[in-house]
């Protein structure tokens, strides 16, 4: 198995980069869809997510 993702652990090693970042918020958008599914349109899930980013960063 860790012969076949070689390129990917050799990446891992020589660069400082990570997808923490955009996994992390797409964990959140996830988790704010999940626990309003059902219950709202589009319009308010939107409005929501732009609420809770507003929130994070300002």
């Amino acid at each position: 198995m860790l012969k076949r993702d070689m390129d990917a652990v050799e990446n891992a090693v020589a660069y400082d980069y990570s997808n923490g970042f955009v996994e992390g918020t797409n964990s959140r958008l996830k988790m704010i869809k999940r626990t309003m599914y059902g219950r709202c349109r589009k319009q308010l899930l939107e409005a929501k997510l732009r609420y809770v980013g507003y929130y994070r960063n300002g």
